[in-house]
């Protein structure tokens, strides 16, 4: 076993990027004597965003990882050597670019102008039935030797090919996995599960602010249920999503026409920075709000109602054995779903408590006192002037 092996195995166990794969896959291919122009790595994967990652390696520059959309040239694939090798049934095949191919294709005139003189094309398969999605990888090599690849070089990377097929597919893996999490349970939340926060009732109290945001009218709307009125409600919830993203918050749930986000207080921010995150993040998220409901002027427009307040709450593991929600509780929560709960009442589609209007950068005025239900002691609520 040569060190190019040994080292291809190490990534395969420890490795986390794909990209850094490629390149030292790359790097060390060409200092063994195959002189590279380029070499790239294709991913599907589980994404809402993105269908598959590129990751293309340069000898002058270096590799560059790009994510393509679902929506984008979905037929790209089709027409690409990659296309071709599916539909005939190969999984390996060499165009040498002096010779006349009966097949020829756009990428190869962008490695022409590298300086390539062919194009080695390798389709790996995953059969996994529980990822049916993540399929396999494809991977290319061009030579910078005029002539190409020669016979003993293409045996060469053709031997190396399950290997690297297995230390990008257990890379892969893990991405997917942290993608997933990242996108179903949130990012901080994501990190604790693979951290090990994984048993019931596991957790820690931290200090937030908070943010509550629902949508007043929906509920008369749902009779409609339907695509459209889910295309609708994304584009509603993206409105709220969107700016508390922007302002370095989290969102630990959405709550059916509604979500639930926290700003972290801890030595990088401060309350009040918090806080006027959180204002901040509510304000673009109503002006946002406004604008789906103009895109749909034959449509009974959905108001948008928030809360902010801050305090301690637990975060952490709550379920069943089988069945875990990670997730905060405590009284500042059930403080700041019982304000977004008197919006409506009071005509404001902002209502914030005393901790989060003293820390905020923009002009409020008092509500009064209020009770809130389950909270013993009445509250002066705040909105903006």
């Amino acid at each position: 076993m040569t060190g190019l092996e040994t080292w291809i195995i190490e990534q395969g166990l420890s490795g986390s990027s794909i990209g850094t794969l490629l390149t030292g896959f790359a790097e060390r291919l060409s200092e063994e004597g195959i002189p590279l122009a380029r070499a790239y790595i294709a991913l599907p994967t589980v994404n809402p965003t993105i269908r598959v990652f590129n990751h293309t390696w340069i000898h002058q520059s270096g590799t560059v990882v790009e994510g393509i959309s679902h929506e984008r040239n979905q037929e790209a694939f089709e027409i690409s050597p990659f296309g071709f090798m599916l539909r005939e049934g190969l999984s390996e095949r060499h165009w040498r670019f002096d010779r006349s191919n009966a097949t020829e294709f756009a990428i190869f005139d962008e490695i022409r102008s590298l300086g390539g003189t062919d194009y080695l094309g390798h389709l790996v398969r995953f059969e996994n039935a529980g990822a049916p999605d993540l399929r396999g990888i494809a991977v290319s090599f061009s030579s910078l030797r005029e002539g190409g690849l020669t016979p003993e070089e293409l045996a060469r990377i053709a031997g190396l090919m399950p290997l690297l097929s297995l230390a990008a597919y257990r890379i892969g893996l893990f991405d997917l996995t942290v993608g997933m999490l990242d996108t179903y349970v949130g990012l901080s939340a994501g990190r604790r599960v693979l951290s090990g926060e994984i048993r019931r009732g596991s957790g820690a109290t931290v200090t937030a602010a908070l943010l509550f945001a629902d949508l007043r009218g929906f509920t008369a709307l749902a009779d409609q249920a339907g695509a459209p009125l889910i295309a609708r409600l994304d584009e509603h919830l993206e409105a709220m999503a969107a700016p508390v993203v922007a302002e370095g918050g989290e969102i630990l749930k959405f709550l059916g026409d509604g979500l639930l986000a926290t700003f972290a207080i801890d030595e990088g921010r401060s309350h009040d920075a918090a806080c006027a995150a959180a204002l901040q993040a509510a304000v673009a998220a109503l002006e946002l709000n406004a604008a789906v409901n103009v895109a749909y002027p034959d449509a009974m427009p959905l108001s948008l109602d928030i809360a902010l307040h801050s305090g301690d709450v637990f975060y952490g593991n709550i379920g069943a054995g089988s069945r875990l929600d990670f997730t905060v509780i405590g009284p500042a929560v059930n403080e700041v779903s019982r304000m977004e709960a008197l919006c409506g009442a009071l005509d404001c589609a902002l209502i914030m408590s005393a901790t989060v209007a003293a820390a905020s950068p923009l002009p409020v005025r008092s509500l009064g006192p209020h009770r809130l239900r389950g909270v013993p002691v009445e509250r002066e609520l705040f909105t903006l002037t």
